[in-house]
């Protein structure tokens, strides 16, 4: 068993997170060493679950966190802030719009809004993955201790590969350029005290694949499942069919493409849910764990913060049948172009409104509903205004929350990993590695199987399989929060010229523009001795709008 012998704190200064109750008083009473909460879990596993629950807590059942803003409700902010960095994802530039300063790119200096909220919830995340995984030894053999060992490596890991694509540009090229601070369970009493510098990329990747591999290594080993270890939706934990499914990620990320070919079957295999089928995409949807498809959720509870508020939340600021932003003018929609690229025959088509604010996956209902929203004169309203006109282009993806047309969410749930990502991680690193035949030909089998009986498609090389997988991708996945991690691992830019984007959003940002990365926030060099203004990124002007 790990033998640290040293008080765990509450607050890592250093890495600028705020102290939170988390297992070292919360259930003890006091300071405790390691040793002695390494016995008192060995003894009752279920303080571990406790601890557990914490970390799945931390993802979008808190608000506040770091800014008293209606846009701070945990990771799913995140995910919408990151989806609005890229080409496909608009809303109006208005107050409504909590994300402008995401869409705009309009604070990309250490004092930045984007850049200080993802590094205090990551980081206060790894925090509570830490002090869990620092009370239970790696060589446990109690099932429910490897259960909950993993939850903890897992997420550290998530946590890590989702700021090492911020902070820096993507692995492959940049595998000796500093990164972000390392912080374990076996150093954080030191960093604390002294802070931490910068690891390179290689160093942070290293630590990826180190805790996915042991946390793999133990759901493989215990006989406990999320499903057996949480009553109310299990699916926020990590089964071995997500923690495959991360790593699939970080390899095709590190364009480690046979490998995470590997760990994409892998996934596939392990999970016993499937993709929606075309049926099931043609209604409004992505609400619900439940539904086969979902590997991952988050799931915010009807007594939790973001909820209570009404209106600072996913459904608010996202859903077009909840009362929230939305409906006052902060519609979220897809660019023409990605529009226009889907065929009429593919199922997805209809989640987004058309030219004439119409899907034909709506209900009567639904569509009346929509209809309230539509300026009458029948002209598109002008972008920059503060309208509550609906655009052409909404996303009707996403559907009720809860409740009636037009009220708050009750409570709510966002996809963090669905099988169909899995199914295009395999395609695409498979034309990467073997040949771009076979990836066409998976890619082939789930596009038409599932999304478009039309669908028909050949590789000519291997280029031209990633680039339709990626087009695959923009589509499927919009608006789950992984499209900028595209734009950063293949180094795409973001070009919005002769789309839909409102003015102020209408950039062309070349490939390595710094505005890309975000600056280390000044929470952090302000409290890290060993992190200062010049170790830190450039702080690039936000771009100029370029003017249509």
């Amino acid at each position: 068993m790990k033998k640290i012998n040293k008080l765990l704190i509450i607050a890592l200064a250093a890495a600028g997170v705020s102290s939170c109750a988390d297992l070292d008083t919360q259930y003890y009473g006091d300071y405790v060493t390691t040793d002695q909460k390494e016995t008192a879990i060995e003894s009752n596993p279920d303080l571990a679950q406790a601890a557990v629950s914490a970390i799945f807590t931390q993802f979008g059942s808190l608000y506040g966190q770091t800014f008293d803003q209606h846009f701070d409700f945990g990771y799913p902010a995140i995910m919408m802030g990151l989806d609005s960095q890229t080409a496909d994802f608009h809303s109006r530039y208005s107050g409504g719009n909590h994300f402008r300063y995401w869409e705009g790119f309009f604070s990309p200096s250490s004092t930045g809004v984007p850049t200080r909220m993802t590094w205090r919830e990551t980081y206060k995340q790894v925090k509570t993955a830490n002090s869990l995984i620092a009370t239970i030894s790696t060589d446990t053999d109690v099932p429910e201790l490897q259960f909950s060992l993993a939850q903890g490596l897992a997420v550290r890991a998530f946590d890590y590969w989702v700021l090492a694509q911020l902070y820096q540009f993507n692995y492959a090229g940049n595998e000796t350029k500093p990164c972000v601070p390392i912080i374990t369970d076996l150093n954080e009493t030191e960093v604390a005290s002294a802070g931490a510098p910068r690891a390179t990329v290689q160093e942070v990747y290293d630590q990826i694949l180190s805790d996915l591999n042991t946390a793999i290594d133990l759901l493989s080993k215990t006989n406990k499942t999320p499903e057996s270890m949480a009553d109310v939706k299990p699916k926020r934990m990590v089964s071995l069919a997500v923690a495959y499914g991360l790593r699939a990620r970080v390899y095709l990320t590190m364009h480690k493409y046979a490998e995470a070919a590997e760990d994409a079957q892998a996934a596939i295999n392990a999970f016993s849910g499937r993709p929606y089928t075309m049926a099931e995409v043609k209604v409004p949807g992505f609400n619900n764990s439940d539904d086969a498809s979902w590997m991952w959720t988050i799931y915010v509870a009807s007594t939790d913060r973001p909820v209570t508020t009404g209106i600072c939340n996913w459904p608010s600021m996202m859903g077009p049948f909840n009362y929230g932003y939305v409906t006052i003018g902060a519609w979220r929609w897809c660019s023409k172009t990605l529009y226009e690229s889907v065929p009429e025959t593919d199922a997805r088509k209809g989640w987004w409104l058309n030219e004439n604010y119409e899907s034909d996956h709506l209900t009567a209902q639904q569509q009346a509903y929509l209809n309230e929203y539509l300026d009458p004169e029948n002209a598109m309203p002008a972008l920059s205004s503060q309208t509550s006109f609906l655009m052409p282009y909404t996303q009707v993806k996403y559907g009720l929350f809860g409740g009636s047309m037009g009220e708050y969410c009750s409570a709510y749930e966002v996809p963090l990993m669905r099988v169909e990502e899995m199914y295009l991680i395999l395609a695409e690193a498979t034309g990467m590695s073997e040949s771009a035949s076979e990836g066409a030909s998976i890619l082939q089998s789930f596009v038409k199987t599932y999304r478009d009986p039309s669908y028909s498609f050949t590789a000519a090389d291997a280029a031209a399989l990633q680039e339709e997988v990626v087009r695959q991708r923009r589509i499927e996945l919009w608006g789950e929060g992984l499209a900028f991690f595209d734009v950063m691992r293949l180094n795409q830019g973001v070009n919005r010229v002769e789309t839909n984007a409102a003015d102020a959003f209408n950039f062309d940002i070349k490939p390595n523009d710094p505005v890309l990365i975000y600056c280390i926030p000044d929470i952090e060099t302000n409290s890290n001795p060993q992190i200062s203004e010049k170790d830190n990124n450039p702080s690039a002007a936000a771009p100029t709008p370029i003017v249509q």
